[in-house]
């Protein structure tokens, strides 16, 4: 059926069932139902279902409330994930302290506004709840030696931070291995910092994001199982969790 004649028998302009195809307009529950009709779905419990995601697509996410976030709608795709894959070269996000998380801000965002770090630091701490609700993400991280080398903020504020590294390497849907200087060339040497997220449903495809100021979120055919690939290179390369958390008692201690 075109376009054209599902809207004619539908009583709709072309472009009204346009916008709700490519999902910028969301229909509203009287317009799910004559699309359903329409495409004969009598199940009752099938237009149930696709009430209920209706009712949650129009349902806004906490990040929503902070406007000027770039990164809101990877925080969008944060919350929902079930699994995460990362490499860093400085602490993630999720694993940030409150002081680490204000003292990186001001130091790569010059002569930011005070408000607005503070809403940044706030919705940083925020998004760990992932990693203690009810289902909470597993996260698989790599971190550059760096992460743990670079003072951010001084000595007390690594010190927190590394034995917060610590306490996160201690739960068991969290998993955390330094890559030492010692390996030389690896991966994420020409790739940078990124992160493969998957989702519970199996229909739902992969997401990788990467930090540039281009693409954050390429999408060629086999850009998901590239970047897989290579996070799997880095695991292989890096420590083990064990080795790391002696590392990283290391450099507590040597703090």
């Amino acid at each position: 059926m075109s376009g054209e004649e599902a809207a004619k028998q539908l009583g709709w302009s072309t472009s009204k069932l346009s916008r709700i195809e490519i999902g910028r307009n969301p229909p509203k529950p009287v317009d799910l139902g004559k699309l359903l009709d329409l495409c004969g779905v009598t199940d009752e419990g099938q237009r149930d279902e696709l009430g209920v995601l209706l009712r949650e697509a129009k349902r806004k996410g906490w990040w929503q409330l902070y406007s000027d976030i770039p990164y809101s709608t990877f925080i969008g795709l944060e919350a929902e994930a079930a699994s995460m894959l990362t490499y860093e070269q400085v602490i993630p996000g999720l694993f940030q302290t409150e002081d680490y998380a204000r003292a990186i801000i001001a130091g790569t965002i010059p002569a930011v506004d005070p408000e607005v770090l503070e809403e940044r630091v706030e919705v940083r701490l925020t998004r760990q709840g992932v990693l203690t609700k009810e289902r909470p993400i597993e996260v698989r991280a790599v971190l550059d030696e760096v992460c743990i080398r670079r003072i951010v903020g001084g000595p007390d504020v690594m010190r927190g931070q590394i034995s917060r590294l610590l306490a996160l390497a201690k739960l068991p849907n969290v998993i955390v291995q330094v890559l030492p200087f010692s390996v030389g060339a690896h991966p994420g040497t020409m790739m940078g910092p990124f992160t493969v997220l998957r989702f519970e449903n199996p229909g739902d495809p992969g997401v990788v994001y990467v930090e540039s100021d281009s693409d954050p979120y390429p999408d060629r055919e086999g850009d998901l199982e590239r970047y897989t690939l290579a996070f799997d290179h880095l695991r292989s390369m890096a420590l083990s969790a064990p080795q790391t958390s002696i590392l990283l008692k290391e450099s507590l201690e040597a703090l």
